[in-house]
């Protein structure tokens, strides 16, 4: 039964997507580092990943995206080009409670 309602936004599709990609090209380059690499598979898990060296340390990772403010609440862009504000994310108190580290990547199209 078709509907007009529209599950997710475009907007948030991108987003998915780039969060994907960002995390699938990390796993990759941990990988090709030597590190084995596991996914967590609960939605609502604090990490993205797992990964452990040749050593035997673990190592409990969530991969973010940077993205920037196309403005910023207050401040001037004269000297800025749109966009150049990165959003500074931090880990949640479950994350530094669990020693998850956040690894940022950057989307590229």
């Amino acid at each position: 039964m078709p509907s007009d309602k529209k599950i997710i936004s475009d907007r948030q599709k991108k987003t998915s997507i780039k969060g994907t990609v960002g995390e699938y090209e990390s796993i990759a380059k941990l990988t090709r580092q030597g590190y084995f690499v596991a996914k967590a598979v609960d939605p609502a898990c604090p990490f993205d990943i797992v990964i452990v060296d040749r050593n035997g340390k673990i190592q409990l990772i969530d991969i973010k995206t940077n993205t920037f403010r196309k403005h910023k609440k207050g401040k001037s862009l004269k000297n800025k080009p749109k966009g150049s504000y990165r959003i500074c994310r931090s880990p949640t108190k479950e994350q530094k409670k669990l020693g998850i580290k956040l690894m940022m990547v950057d989307y590229e199209k």
